[in-house]
């Protein structure tokens, strides 16, 4: 089978599809896909994090919107002493912003406040109401939301349970809106404004001390929150500075803006993730899968690496298998040409860790003998720009030799 799959290859995409076969098995567990996995309290121990190396883990991933700098050096230091266990597979590190944020005020003994469809009440940054929001003032600590925002737009509260559309620009304080769906308002629940411009700051001071303390603890990589020009990935490099010249900025795609300035901030950026949980809200859900087409397209095309996050196997969180959607989910954006796919709660506070780290293995390996290689590379080296530069030009060429020859492997040598 596998010299059917290798005569396969050189053909077209739907000829190759068309004759894969569900019964084939890989012969070798070699995986192209690395798998990004959240450590949370779950699996914030060397006898966990090697547990999930063994099952597939490649990248360690630390969110910085929960928990202490003391709590994730345990992790850095955990996940060290677990990459000692298997020696030549280096575990790569990655700090995940926080990034730039709106919430909302807190109410009357932080009580939720139900709230009716069809309600008409204010949004107001007025400090007054910073700690009595309800169904007639509500809070929220983006002080210039009624500069940036006009009428009609949306208001998306706490990943949209609660939607709000703006009847009015009242003053530079109070925007009057109406509730479009049953809901409560509770305190400290994220806002989001689909297609509005936000000028919020690239990082806030809490960013940057964490950046700080990546820099300090030799993080490997900064996936780093709603980028959305590619002034953010420079100004993250001022922060890091020359001791910190070696991580590698992954820019996380999440709202609009970054959409509309993909192609700057690919310039400027390391990689690039495709955070579908933010973006799923700024922008319609039915939409996303284009955006994720397009954005690993770009980055495939670029020769940067993309990772595909968010919702992949989220099910296991709670459950011993995951769905046929997600496994068919995490195939396709193999498919797509995905570098990394992740796992966040489902690795971070969810029952079946390791079943969720296998199924990942699993099927990047079954979804990477559906890729038709020849062609992705053919068609990679006819959008190469020209002239291509003379370590490209080589291993264009060697990859060329080994097709030809159905070569097992390339091997590269090396001094030090």
């Amino acid at each position: 089978m596998a010299n059917a799959l290798d005569h396969l290859s050189n053909r077209m995409k739907l000829e190759w599809h068309s004759q894969l076969d569900t019964e084939y098995k890989p012969t070798n567990n070699y995986r192209r896909t690395s798998i990004i996995c959240t450590i949370g309290p779950k699996t914030n121990s060397v006898e966990k994090i090697n547990m999930l190396r063994e099952a597939g883990l490649n990248v360690v991933r630390m969110n910085f919107s929960h928990g202490t700098h003391e709590y994730h050096k345990s992790v850095i230091d955990n996940a060290r002493e677990a990459e000692r266990f298997q020696a030549g597979r280096p575990l790569a590190i990655a700090l995940d912003t926080k990034g730039p944020e709106i919430r909302t005020g807190n109410t009357p003994g932080d009580k939720d406040i139900p709230i009716k469809e069809g309600t008409e009440l204010n949004i107001t940054t007025d400090d007054q109401y910073a700690t009595c929001s309800d169904d007639k003032n509500m809070y929220v600590d983006y002080k210039n939301i009624t500069k940036v925002i006009s009428k009609g737009r949306l208001v998306y509260v706490d990943d949209g349970v609660l939607s709000f559309e703006v009847l009015d620009i009242v003053d530079d304080k109070t925007l009057r809106v109406k509730c479009l769906n049953n809901g409560n308002i509770s305190s400290k629940k994220g806002v989001n404004l689909p297609g509005t411009d936000v000028d919020l700051p690239a990082l806030s001071e809490k960013d940057k001390q964490d950046l700080k303390f990546g820099v300090e603890n030799g993080v490997d990589m900064i996936f780093a929150s709603f980028i959305r020009h590619g002034s953010d990935i420079r100004d993250i490099r001022a922060v890091l500075g020359e001791a910190g010249k070696e991580i590698q900025i992954i820019a996380k795609i999440e709202n609009q803006q970054g959409m509309n300035n993909f192609d700057e901030i690919l310039q400027e950026t390391d990689g690039v993730m495709v955070a579908r949980g933010d973006l799923g809200i700024e922008i319609p859900a039915a939409k996303v899968f284009i955006a994720q087409k397009m954005m690993i397209a770009k980055c495939n095309i670029k020769g940067k690496p993309v990772i595909c996050a968010t919702q992949m196997l989220e099910s296991m969180t709670y459950n011993p298998r995951p769905t046929r959607a997600e496994v068919s989910d995490v195939a396709n954006a193999v498919l797509d040409g995905a570098d990394c796919v992740m796992l966040s709660g489902e690795t971070a506070k969810g029952n079946y860790p390791k079943e969720a780290v296998v199924m990942m293995h699993e099927t990047c390996l079954l979804a990477e003998v559906a890729i038709p290689y020849v062609s992705v590379f053919d068609e990679l080296r006819n959008l190469a720009p020209r002239p291509a530069d003379t370590l490209e030009s080589i291993a264009m060429a060697a990859v060329s030799a080994s097709l030809e020859l159905n070569a097992s492997a390339i091997l590269v040598l090396t001094t030090s």
